[in-house]
């Protein structure tokens, strides 16, 4: 089962940010996720929100906002444990960090309702600039148009269906969405990661990743069931000698 650090090392430092991803490689992480966005001129940027109010205390978006203006904000005002200053890196940045170490990197973008225009061409292109990046890449969305342009701009690109709101009920549907798209993994929410459930996905052809998982209890749960890997805010949370298992 993967161990997959979830905006980096984020329950030890602030999400999302240079910080949590050396903490997360430090720590022995070898899979890793981080959510993409895209800045007012162009530039690809990892943070989970679309605006700043979570993070930095300002409800600004993204979207708005030039890099140059994006860096003057804190990113970790909201981190209690830390009053280092942090800010929204870029996506090579992040990179620069946690690919030596990686054997999956997994994509969020947040683009809902093609909030950024052109992001898909963007990141394919940013996968392909380095050897051997785009065979390790998945790449996920809350957004199934998000989704399908990927699809038709890559055949070969790894995609994961990322549920939202899903129960049991709608688990079927959901799988044939993720089937639509030519999805290879299927990521749940732990709340509804049950054994049939589990079963049921994998039954489909999916490899199953369940977010997010906090606690050593659900964690082994979680491993007897069968999921493929969990999305974690604690790389450690097996112990640091079962990351790469």
């Amino acid at each position: 089962m993967k161990i997959i650090s979830h905006r980096g090392a984020s329950a030890y430092a602030p999400e999302n940010t240079l910080k949590a991803f050396k903490l997360a490689v430090e720590m022995g992480s070898c899979d890793f996720e981080f959510d993409v966005h895209q800045t007012k001129d162009g530039i690809l940027v990892v943070h989970h929100d679309y605006d700043l109010k979570p993070t930095a205390g300002k409800a600004v978006k993204i979207a708005d906002l030039t890099y140059a203006e994006l860096k003057k904000y804190n990113v970790a005002a909201h981190f209690k444990r830390d009053k280092m200053v942090q800010h929204v890196p870029r996506l090579e940045e992040v990179l620069d960090i946690i690919e030596p170490a990686a054997d999956s990197l997994n994509f969020e973008v947040k683009n809902d309702r093609n909030v950024y225009p052109g992001i898909e061409e963007k990141l394919l292109a940013f996968l392909k600039s380095k050897p051997g990046l785009f065979e390790r890449a998945v790449v996920s969305s809350f957004d199934h148009g998000t989704l399908k342009r990927f699809r038709e701009l890559s055949p070969r690109l790894k995609l994961a269906y990322l549920g939202h709101g899903l129960s049991t009920v709608l688990l079927l549907p959901a799988i044939k969405k993720a089937k639509a798209v030519g999805a290879v993994g299927f990521h749940m929410a732990l709340r509804i990661a049950f054994k049939l459930n589990v079963k049921k996905i994998k039954k489909a052809g999916f490899r199953v990743f369940i977010y997010t998982v906090n606690t050593k209890k659900d964690a082994l749960r979680m491993k007897e069931i069968g999921v493929d890997g969990i999305f974690t805010n604690h790389p450690d949370i097996l112990g640091k000698w079962t990351l790469k298992g």
